[in-house]
């Protein structure tokens, strides 16, 4: 380990040049406009701005941005957020941002300002349209400053230019052309300070831990982020160009999911495990991810077909996206088989919160009782007798609050998507996300039947809230029932008897008092209850469960906490 130190103008030049670059476990630029001025504003103030990190490689490794024949052997381990901070300020696009994002537009959004009539801080404003309109110098931008090489003639000219032209502006009270000068030139000296370098050369792995251990008081490095750093260094090419791509195309087709969680697919189909410290360092090598991956998102891609299907279009829905990574594996393991068993099995792991929290043993668990079975009748029934417990839905599970009950909103959704029901506001326009054309950018709400609005303080909030007292409407019709009695709105957008059918609904709600709302909550309660369970009956189908667990006498609640 060596300290040595580096000027903010070289520092910018290695980073355009492509001595130095990101490797591919760091994270993008998250700074806020602010945190760039602020930046400047400790350079100008003399006040220390941190130390780099800086990784010896010795060899090239996967870079985070654009590639060239001469890669780096240099990185910047700690400090990118400050490194990339100094080219914004310069107007210098280091080497490793990527292509297609627009520099141009992240210099004007970062578009820093030295205030030079100024004498107290803050000395230094982030351009906006007001800073922007002023048609004096005061505002000066920075990287016209830091840019500028006073033993180039010409540059020379120019800062003597601008100081004069602040004083024609009227501007700087008191200090003559010469004076501005000097306050300008100091601006421009901002290049010259001297930022704190370490130099590492340890190996990769322990570089990912270094930098984990650093940023443990901030944003926190996972595990997943520290041997997908371990993978771009032995699969050249693979992260950037694969894998945060298919993230993203995941998250505009609906299942806005995070890199950790398709990281935990891809080892949970490989290795039957999301603890990578268990995981045999070989299969970290492209010989076994790249075919693994291939094999991901093959069943990546079934899971979402079959999600869609169901009216499942997202992972926005879901109790938790954690309960993906057993179904993937499962698919994985048998593609061909029909889907009803396996959603009733994933209905039932999210009805229960399996993967909710402290989830690692119980999915290690459950890709076990997948990679062990026969056939999918058996997995399927070694990850039901997981859960241990199945009692039959009733009419408290639809008493529970809706807003605290993620699993109870998916669940009414089903059965609303399953009727067929149509929105009371759009003619023939199907209750759905998306799922296909006839609901495409369609997107139902949670209404209450009898408004909060309306209901007042004559019920407890928590009988206005309860999941029975909830329909899945257009955003239109919410807005105009509003606050409405049912006795007006029923009438009014001619919602009839069966599209009140579809959602479960009975024709006595337009004749509905408040003084029968606790009746009549309870009794549509029931009724989804029912509902729920032949849902549940048909996709279960054939699959066997120990006896105590299918006893349909019990009435425990069906939902442990979401």
């Amino acid at each position: 380990m060596a300290y040595t130190s580096a000027k903010v103008k070289d520092i910018v030049k290695r980073s355009v040049g492509h001595e130095w670059s990101i490797p591919e476990f760091q994270r993008g630029f998250v700074w806020k406009p602010t945190q760039v001025r602020d930046l400047a504003e400790s350079l100008w103030l003399n006040y220390p701005v941190g130390t780099l990190l800086i990784w010896d490689s010795g060899a090239g490794v996967e870079t985070q941005g654009a590639v060239d024949a001469q890669g780096p052997k240099q990185w910047v381990v700690d400090g990118q957020q400050r490194t990339t901070a100094l080219c914004i300020l310069s107007g210098r696009k280091p080497y490793w941002w990527h292509s297609g994002k627009p520099w141009d537009d992240l210099v004007r959004k970062y578009d820093v300002r030295f205030d030079v009539h100024a004498r107290s801080p803050p000395f230094f404003v982030v351009a906006n349209a007001a800073t922007r309109k002023v048609t004096t110098k005061r505002y000066i931008p920075l990287r016209d400053i830091l840019n500028l090489d006073l033993e180039n003639e010409a540059d020379q000219k120019s800062l003597l230019d601008l100081a004069r032209q602040v004083k024609l502006d009227g501007l700087c009270d008191g200090m003559d052309v010469t004076e501005v000068y000097t306050r300008l030139d100091r601006l421009r000296k901002i290049r010259d300070k001297e930022v704190v370098l370490i130099t590492v050369d340890n190996e990769l792995e322990d570089v990912v831990e270094i930098f984990a251990r650093l940023n443990s008081r901030g944003t926190r490095v996972t595990e997943a982020d520290i041997y997908l750093g371990v993978v771009a260094a032995r699969t050249p090419g693979w992260v950037r160009q694969h894998y945060l791509p298919y993230i993203e195309n995941l998250a505009e087709s609906g299942f806005d999911v995070t890199p950790n969680l398709v990281f935990r697919t891809l080892t949970g189909i490989g290795r039957k495990r999301i603890r990578y410290k268990d995981i045999d360092t070989d299969f970290w090598n492209e010989k076994h991810i790249l075919p693994t991956w291939d094999r991901t998102k093959k069943a990546w891609a079934l899971t979402v077909k079959h999600l869609r299907e169901r009216g499942i279009s997202g992972n926005a829905l879901l109790p938790s996206d954690n309960a993906l990574v057993p179904l993937i594996a499962l698919l994985d393991r048998y593609p061909e088989a029909p889907f009803s068993q396996a959603f009733y099995w994933f209905l039932q792991a999210s009805r229960f919160g399996r993967y909710s929290t402290s989830s690692t043993s119980s999915m290690e668990e459950d890709l076990k009782e997948i990679a062990d079975s026969l056939n999918v009748k058996d997995a399927l029934e070694r990850l039901l007798a997981r859960i241990r417990y199945l009692p039959m839905l009733t009419s408290e599970d639809f008493m529970r609050d809706y807003s605290d009950s993620r699993f109870g909103r998916l669940l009414l959704y089903l059965l609303i998507h399953k009727s067929g029901a149509i929105d009371w506001d759009k003619p023939y326009m199907r209750i759905g996300f998306d799922s296909d054309e006839l609901v495409a950018g369609f997107t139902p709400q949670f209404h209450h039947i009898f408004p909060r609005g309306f209901v007042g303080s004559s019920h407890p909030e928590s009988l206005v809230n309860a999941l029975a007292n909830i329909a899945l409407i257009g955003p239109k019709a919410n807005i105009r029932i509003s606050k409405k009695n049912p006795m007006d709105y029923v009438a009014k957008y001619n919602i009839d008897d069966e599209k009140l059918a579809q959602q479960f609904i009975e024709p006595s709600l337009a004749t509905t008092d408040m003084g029968e709302l606790p009746g009549w909550i309870g009794s549509r309660a029931e009724h989804l209850a029912k509902a729920g369970n032949e849902l549940l009956s048909t996709l279960r189908g054939d699959l066997e469960i120990p006896e105590p667990i299918a006893s349909e006498a019990t009435t425990e609640h069906a939902y442990i906490g979401d």
